[in-house]
């Protein structure tokens, strides 16, 4: 495994996105699979005193949204799609932030994204971290650590991907 198989791997996750091709994101993860990120607040809490950056200002806590089935993860990918479309996405690029190779089949990726709409302005930046898996088709992402991504700052459309909306 070399950086740069994974560099080859995040240009076709992007050019997926770029597309907003649902089933071409979800053809590069692993099922199962999951992702971690923010829950928005339960009714009545309020965000800690001392909270600064963007899950703070969700004022929720950490939670893991965990896929058993492929479909389930597919369908997330469609509304995450569905979103994206809605806010008027144009193009997304990522900043190569860092990897932690774990041996020849496992890998950490930190990603900085930079997502515009077609009027050219900015939609969103955000940070997220991959765990890859290699697998026989190639390499896969097993879990998201989606910490600073805001779905529901990208768009007034409310997120149709289940109860707690889609996941990046």
């Amino acid at each position: 495994m070399t950086p740069t198989h994974l560099h080859t791997f995040f240009n076709h996750y992007r050019d997926a996105f770029n597309r907003l091709d649902g089933d071409a994101v979800a053809d590069l993860w692993h099922s199962p699979s999951g992702i971690t990120d923010t829950a928005a607040p339960e009714a009545g809490e309020s965000r800690p005193a001392n909270a600064t950056g963007p899950s703070a200002l969700e004022g929720g806590t950490a939670r893991l949204t965990w896929w058993p089935q492929d479909a389930a993860m597919r369908a997330n990918m469609h509304a995450l799609c569905d979103v994206y479309r809605a806010a008027g996405f144009a193009h997304a690029q990522f900043e190569w932030i860092g990897c932690v190779p774990m041996g020849a089949n496992h890998a950490f990726v930190h990603l900085r994204w930079t997502v515009h709409r077609a009027d050219g302005t900015l939609l969103q930046q955000f940070s997220t971290g991959y765990q890859l898996l290699r697998t026989v088709p190639g390499w896969r992402v097993i879990l998201a650590v989606a910490y600073s991504e805001n779905i529901r700052e990208m768009s007034h459309v409310k997120p149709q991907g289940g109860p707690t909306g889609p996941h990046d």
